[in-house]
């Protein structure tokens, strides 16, 4: 409603304008009003100055004037202090236009309808204008300096106090009049305080709200306890106290701790932090590049220099003020920027501090901790961690694949770097260079029975004759073997052996990674012991027609060679497979047995050797090679002397001892003179054995040499008769 005093607007609720105070109703509320005072006796200034002036009741014919009324020194009732209005000026004439907006006005008004400004006499300047924006608190009038007292307290004019009645406080019921009476009025007339405010108040919720509300309660309560009880049973062992004391636990980690006491570590000195450093990690959220954030604590106006192998282009800055600098420096001028051997490296910053007058300081900086990633890398050739060395020390092919390959990564082996294509694929090899010693390779004989294995003799049919043994043969395969074992200077090839062990390391390298490395032991060559053996029965060295064929087996890619001491016997070119299988053709230009030394040669390996007997029977029958034969006792002393080595020979004697019988019988004869001659029954008809001790027997044979013993004739018996 609108103030029939000041013409201001007002809530339909109010009974009292929130501007002057003036009473919005027409009946009486003094009886109501709020307890009078007398603002001299406060020692306050009343307030009434700045009440609105009064507003014609009805446009262009002016406000009547309130009279003076008799009780202008009684107190004003408080909370409702109004200000007092000077009286017009009677000689002012009415103006026919407002001096400050230019509309008309009414005579006799004391301000304009339009603009609300005081048009008439003095006075005006004591009456604020009333602001159109906001009912906020009236400008004051300036008042003569004659009008306050010394203690700023100000008195009003006895005649302006009849031109307002004190406005009397509405009487309002319940407790909405109670509270209005608790607040002082005249402290909220600058703020908008208003009555419809209280209208917001959410109304009293009923009686199923309130049960509902309750009713989720209980029911959070509910499911609060079902997952605790899951809880401390999966974690707890259902323990709730154990769980609940886990809980403070988490709350009150320094729970014995006084956290009000210093820190007996901490410092305020700021000359301890003096060249010191801090630094905290950040992270480019764009580019994602790590960096540091170094807070260094040094002189004004000192240089700091950065310490590094990295290539900077400015390793200095200047600390500006406050004896601080805060820097921001890349990750990768600290690292190594080289490859290295662990995923997690410590790195320590170099900082110094240069003051004014050229004195380094080292600045104490925290060391950082970063992980580096691991590169792969996977050796496809050698297959093994360990490899042999080859007899001629012959290059190591080496082959792998780099994983993850981005053209930064570099394959070394043994610190040469190897080519890589784009794919990480990578070849190379490697020659050993361990020292080298050359000695004489040392013939290991290989002795083989089955080479001489034969069919037993005994197996013939003829009454007449008795099979040699073959003693002799025996011996002279020994006294072969055994100076093949121990005549070393006979050999002509030298070999060559490589001593102690080597190793081939394959790296994949790359800056501030962590190195693969793949390491292989090359092991020295060691010397092999040739396989060498011959396959040839008794009956295949053995040929009437003067040929025959020697087999076996080598090591493959051996060469085969074959000699023997008498000048009847030749060799052809033997044949070796791939297999390591060979053949050798003897010819044999006499009758006799005479022996074949075999050598097997192949770098790497010991030279094999192999001693074979080769033989050509007689082909003339028994008679008639008899009657060709010498008497052995008239040459008995030159074969002895060694005068005579070979020939045809006749003798009698008996049989005294048998030698041997494998793989054909030898035995012992003792002439009638009682030297002795050794025999190897060659015979195709007659056997040698124990029963024929002590009888007498004829042979017919050819000399092989002397026995095992160098004394005693030893002959190759083909014909034997009883005596």
């Amino acid at each position: 409603m609108v103030c029939k005093e000041c013409g201001s607007y007002n809530a339909e609720n109010l009974s009292v304008c929130k501007v002057c105070g003036a009473n919005l109703k027409d009946d009486d509320t003094s009886t109501n009003s709020t307890e009078t005072r007398n603002p001299a006796e406060d020692g306050k200034p009343a307030r009434d100055f700045v009440k609105a002036p009064a507003w014609p009741k009805s446009a262009y014919s002016g406000a009547p004037e309130t009279p003076v009324s008799s009780s202008a020194s009684a107190p004003a009732p408080s909370g409702s202090f109004r200000p007092t209005i000077p009286p017009r000026a009677a000689a002012a004439a009415p103006a026919a236009t407002c001096p400050h907006c230019g509309k008309p006005v009414i005579s006799d008004a004391p301000f304009c309808a339009y603009c609300g400004q005081r048009i008439a006499g003095e006075a005006a300047a004591s009456v604020p204008a009333r602001t159109a924006a906001k009912p906020a608190a009236p400008a004051r009038a300036s008042y003569a300096a004659d009008d306050f007292d010394d203690e700023d307290e100000f008195d009003y004019e006895d005649e302006d106090e009849d031109d307002y009645q004190p406005v009397k406080s509405q009487k309002r019921a319940g407790k909405l009049a109670r509270r209005d009476e608790e607040y002082d009025l005249d402290e909220y007339e600058d703020e908008d305080f208003d009555d419809e405010e209280y209208d917001d108040m959410p109304p009293k919720r009923g009686k199923g709200t309130t049960i509902l509300f309750w009713g989720l309660i209980v029911l959070l309560l509910a499911l609060i306890a079902v997952f605790g009880m899951y809880i401390a049973k999966k974690n707890f062992d259902g323990d709730i106290g154990a769980m609940f004391s886990s809980i403070g636990s988490v709350f009150n980690k320094n729970g014995s701790e006084d956290v009000n006491a210093a820190d007996a570590t901490a410092t305020t000195d700021p000359e301890s932090q003096m060249y010191t450093a801090s630094i905290s990690e950040y992270t480019d959220p764009t580019t994602g590049e790590v960096s540091y954030d170094i807070d260094i604590a040094a002189p004004t106006g000192s240089a700091i220099r950065i310490i590094t192998d990295a290539t900077l282009k400015q390793d200095t800055a200047t600390v500006a003020a406050n004896n601080r600098i805060i820097l921001r420096i890349a990750r990768e001028v600290f690292m190594p920027n080289a490859p290295v051997d662990t995923e997690v490296l410590t790195i320590q910053p170099n900082i110094q501090a240069i003051s004014a007058d050229g004195t380094t300081t080292q600045i104490e900086v925290p060391e950082i901790t970063v992980t580096v990633p691991t590169l792969s890398m996977t050796v496809t050739e050698p297959t093994s961690d360990t490899v042999n060395a080859t007899y001629d020390n012959s290059p190591i092919a080496i082959m792998g694949q780099v994983n993850n390959y981005d053209g930064e990564i570099a394959v070394f082996v043994n610190d040469e770097q190897v080519y890589v294509d784009s794919t990480g694929l990578f070849t190379a090899s490697y020659t050993p260079q361990a020292t080298s010693t050359t000695v004489a390779a040392t013939a290991v004989p290989e002795t083989t029975d089955d080479a001489t294995a034969t069919p037993d003799p005994s197996a013939t049919t003829d009454a007449e004759v008795t099979p040699e043994a073959t003693l002799e043969e025996d011996a002279a395969t020994d006294a072969t073997t055994t100076d093949a074992t121990v005549d070393t200077t006979d050999t002509t090839a030298d070999t060559t052996l490589t001593s102690g062990t080597e190793t081939i390391t394959i790296e994949a390298r790359k800056n501030n990674c962590v190195t693969a490395r793949k390491v292989i032991t090359v092991e020295p060559y060691v010397m092999q012991t040739m396989s060498f053996t011959t396959t040839n029965d008794l009956a295949g060295l053995s040929s009437s027609e003067g040929s025959v064929t020697i087999t076996g087996t080598a090591t493959p890619g051996a060469v085969i060679t074959a000699t023997s001491s008498s000048s009847d016997v030749t060799f052809g070119q033997a044949a070796v497979s791939d297999t390591g299988t060979f053949s050798l053709v003897v010819s044999i230009a006499s009758v006799g047995a005479f022996d074949v030394d075999l050598l097997g040669q192949l770098q790497g390996y010991y030279d094999g050797t192999a001693s074979v007997i080769v033989e050509r029977p007689p082909s003339d029958s028994s008679t008639t090679f008899k009657k060709a034969c010498s008497d052995l006792s008239n040459s008995y002393e030159k074969i002895v002397a060694g005068t005579v080595t070979s020939g045809n020979f006749v003798f009698t004697g008996k049989v005294t001892e048998i030698i041997s019988t494998d793989p054909y019988t030898i035995f012992r004869v003792q002439l009638t003179d009682g030297t002795e001659v050794i025999v190897a029954n060659r015979s195709a008809k007659s056997t040698i054995n124990s029963a024929d001790l002590k009888e007498k027997k004829q042979i017919a044979g050819t000399l092989k040499g002397l026995y095992t013993d160098g004394t005693t004739p030893y002959v190759w018996g083909w014909f034997i008769w009883n005596k």
